[in-house]
């Protein structure tokens, strides 16, 4: 049948998706991992990818600050999006606060931010985890 060959391509490279590339959720439809609200606000979202390599997408950067901090997980990676719409290493990323946020929690990635992932953090912690 001449349809397996493409399909079993497509079925591959899917499965070659690495954890180590951030990724694009399905927008509007992918819900936050944190508070379950969908994730539609790009410039506001975050992702991470467990050491066993499970993705989880969050519709503020406080609601990923506030996973994490929550169930004390080491993320293999943390992406935010930068001002271009790139995914950057939220570890590295600098952020604005005082920001509209869908979850308020105020934190806006930034080249020019004073805050650090740190301050995210502390931050979630602050407000008691996720929420």
């Amino acid at each position: 049948m001449p349809f397996r060959s493409p399909l079993l391509l497509a079925l591959a490279l899917l499965g070659c998706e690495s954890p180590d590339t951030a990724r694009d959720p399905v927008w509007g439809k992918q819900p936050c991992g944190a508070c379950a609200m969908l994730v539609s606000e790009p410039p506001h979202a975050g992702q991470l990818v467990t050491r066993d390599g499970v993705r989880v997408y969050f519709d503020d950067v406080g609601c990923m600050a506030g996973y994490v901090v929550e169930r004390r997980v080491d993320p293999a990676h943390l992406w935010v999006r930068d001002a271009s719409g790139a995914w950057v290493d939220a570890r590295t990323a600098r952020f604005e606060s005082g920001a509209k946020t869908p979850m308020n929690y105020g934190f806006s990635p930034a080249p020019t931010g004073a805050a650090t992932w740190s301050d995210v953090e502390a931050a979630a912690r602050a407000r008691g985890g996720a929420r």
